[in-house]
């Protein structure tokens, strides 16, 4: 009987560790579209220079989900804004990037958009 509860317990412990640390550990991370706002000609100053920012859209497999956010920032692979996306079932695809002087704007292709203001995410080096 007391191995029983031992197993159950041992069980339990795993379980609520996986529940609770899983999201926090990802599997597998997936760019899913890459845009520059410097093919665009729009750049954004920081610390008196100026740069073009990346934006990334990306898929994070974890041990208890997949998640999508979007990185924004001057080298969006390393150090970035993050946004993190949850509407809809399906996983997001990005219809149009509007790079704008004071911002950027996404639209879906399942027509939610989404604004981000430049101050967001121009000094994330």
């Amino acid at each position: 009987m007391r191995r029983t509860f031992s197993i159950v317990a041992v069980s339990a412990a795993l379980l609520a560790a996986i529940l609770l640390v899983g999201p926090s550990i990802t599997l597998h991370e997936q760019v899913l579209h890459h845009e520059t706002s410097g093919d665009a000609g729009v750049t954004y100053e920081h610390s008196g220079a100026r740069w073009s920012s990346d934006l990334h859209l990306v898929e994070l497999r974890t041990v208890t989900d997949t998640r999508y956010e979007l990185r924004l920032g001057p080298d969006a692979a390393s150090y970035y804004y993050p946004v993190e996306l949850a509407f809809g079932s399906e996983p997001p695809a990005v219809g149009q990037v509007t790079w704008l002087p004071d911002a950027v704007e996404i639209t879906f292709t399942t027509g939610e958009a989404l604004h981000v203001p430049a101050d967001n995410f121009r000094s994330t080096r």
